[in-house]
């Protein structure tokens, strides 16, 4: 089966953030993705790694995950 792809401003929609910050997580290489042209597309399994390496701690403790890297707000996690 073809995995499906995502151009960048329609993942934006989806996931309801700005496409620069998919554009910027892409340039900084923790978002993978292809080149064709001017346009990135990614793909969906790409998506879910980029998005479960960035889950909020709250929703992590509410899906029973354990988050991936520490919180930023100084704080040490509880």
């Amino acid at each position: 089966m073809i995995e499906r792809h995502y151009k960048t401003r329609e993942l934006a929609r989806i996931l309801g953030i700005h496409p620069d910050t998919i554009r910027r997580a892409a340039q900084r290489g923790e978002l993978e993705s292809i080149r064709i042209g001017l346009d990135r597309i990614y793909a969906e399994s790409a998506i879910n790694r980029w998005l479960g390496a960035n889950l909020d701690p709250a929703v992590a403790a509410l899906n029973g995950r354990r988050q991936t890297r520490p919180p930023s707000n100084g704080r040490e996690a509880a």
